[in-house]
């Protein structure tokens, strides 16, 4: 995948989202993924380029797939949002997942 501005952004988004979920640290990210905490710093404030192995082992150690810190549209743990079987949820549940999708995309201007 060829690393674009937009997906340099989503990438450092994701892993940022990731790791407030977990409750991890700048230190403790780079001490799990294996990398030098000034880069996982630099990474995550934008300020250097991600190859695709800092991604996969930024991602191993938050938990959360390569793809989804990606930008693509799949869950953290990886599936696709299409594998997603919400008829299983109770129409209360349909209705709370609905605006919050909507409120997801409001947050955003508007954009997909």
């Amino acid at each position: 995948m060829v690393i674009t501005l937009e997906n340099f952004y989503i990438i450092k988004d994701r892993l940022n989202e990731a790791m407030r979920l977990r409750g991890l640290n700048l230190s403790e990210l780079a001490e799990l993924s294996g990398l030098n905490k000034s880069s996982v710093s630099r990474y995550l404030n934008g300020k250097m380029v991600l190859r695709t192995p800092q991604i996969s082992k930024m991602a191993t150690a938050l938990g959360v797939s390569p793809t989804w810190v990606l930008g693509y549209n799949v869950t953290m743990d990886g599936k696709e949002l299409a594998d997603i079987d919400i008829t299983k949820l109770s129409d209360l549940n349909k209705e709370k997942l609905f605006a919050y999708y909507q409120a997801l995309i409001d947050s955003q201007g508007g954009k997909s």
